[in-house]
């Protein structure tokens, strides 16, 4: 089901404040130490993504990872995109809080 804007902002300004939505995606920016901490990150987003059989639009750089969400199907953020976002979340806390990143 669709989520209409306030409720997208409402459940990023809570629950995953690092997410921000651009009115069609729900993005989030990930900065690294190098190319090969980058590719292990994209890695793991992959194989949490398999988990959800729903998968994001990813954009990376050297040292950046550009993730963006939402429900091709939908044409919009629905709670597959809110919940995906919160598994990255919790994997990317963890990566930072063990020294990755940046």
């Amino acid at each position: 089901m669709r989520l209409s804007e306030n409720e997208i902002q409402d459940i990023l300004s809570k629950e995953i404040p690092k997410w921000k939505y651009d009115g069609k995606y729900i993005i989030r920016d990930i900065e690294t130490k190098n190319f090969k901490e980058t590719m292990m990150v994209i890695n793991l987003i992959a194989g949490i993504s398999e988990a959800h059989f729903h998968h994001p639009d990813i954009e990376f750089g050297y040292k950046r990872i550009k993730v963006k969400l939402m429900t091709h199907s939908e044409n919009a953020i629905t709670h597959k995109d809110i919940e995906l976002a919160k598994d990255i979340e919790r994997f990317l806390r963890m990566f930072e809080e063990r020294g990755g990143g940046k």
